[in-house]
């Protein structure tokens, strides 16, 4: 049901009516199940520190994969990676799976859990839960896939494309086109600036959506949900709707597109 009217000096809110079922159920299984893996660890034997630095020029790019933990990304003003990095596991465990940094080019690669070994691998229970403390050149291109690790991102223009499944995601004051996918976990964007071909891409299931947005920005607006709401504190302008699927324009429309998909999620746009 559509709340509010489609002037342009008034906000609105879309929702559609939630329709709980056996999905639900199943949903919070697989989540169960899929985070059951992370118990063993829940006593570390050793913590080993782990430093390393890396030159990069400004408009290079990090790619970074991990499972648990924290992942903490910020600009700098040096030409360099740093990664500055907390692991926590048995001894044995630490032995077995490596935390590989290398660069490629203009990019950086990092995977927190790269086996060592095949003959003593254990699926889930060898992993590694690693904090991640990094400080990237301003201008970086980042590529971040992780499980249940929250991710932290302030003050680096570029593009972003984040993965995740059940873990908050904040992207604060960035500027650049942004991707990101999440299953249940938050996603929080605050764009420092805006382009006139700006793109800001999320799809999630059950997690919410809290976007804020420069004066500046403008374009079309498109939201899919099956039980969401959308709710926005600046102008739109509706062009069409129906249970399901909203499209509008943000700013008198332009070349910047702001698509957002969610099963069960909530979408805030504000500045």
């Amino acid at each position: 049901m559509f709340h509010g009217a489609e002037r342009e000096d008034r906000t609105f809110s879309l929702a559609f009516a939630s329709k709980p079922g056996m999905r639900a159920a199943l949903v919070a299984a697989a989540i169960a199940i899929a985070l059951a893996g992370l118990t063993s660890q829940a006593a570390f034997d050793e913590t080993e520190h782990v430093t390393r630095t890396l030159s990069l020029e400004p408009g290079g790019a990090l790619r970074l994969k991990s499972f648990s933990g924290q992942v903490l990304i910020t600009a700098s003003d040096r030409a360099e990676v740093t990664v500055d990095a907390l692991r926590h596991a048995s001894r044995s465990v630490l032995d077995q799976i490596a935390l590989d940094i290398h660069k490629d080019g203009n990019t950086v690669n990092i995977d927190a859990n790269r086996r060592v070994s095949r003959s003593r691998w254990r699926h889930h229970e060898d992993v590694v839960e690693t904090d991640f403390d990094i400080k990237v050149p301003r201008h970086t291109d980042l590529d971040v896939t992780v499980f249940s690790a929250p991710v932290s991102v302030r003050g680096v223009e570029g593009s972003y494309t984040v993965h995740t499944f059940s873990s908050r995601v904040v992207l604060d004051d960035v500027a650049g086109p942004i991707r990101a996918h999440s299953f249940n976990g938050p996603v929080e964007i605050r764009a420092r600036s805006w382009s006139d071909d700006q793109s800001i891409d999320v799809d999630t299931f059950s997690g919410n959506i809290d976007l804020r947005l420069p004066a500046a920005a403008r374009g079309s607006v498109s939201f899919n949900s099956f039980s969401g709401h959308l709710d926005s504190g600046l102008p739109l302008v509706l062009r069409s709707s129906s249970r399901r699927h909203l499209q509008a324009e943000l700013g008198g429309g332009g070349d910047g597109t702001l698509r957002f998909k969610t099963f069960s999620g909530n979408v805030r746009i504000n500045r």
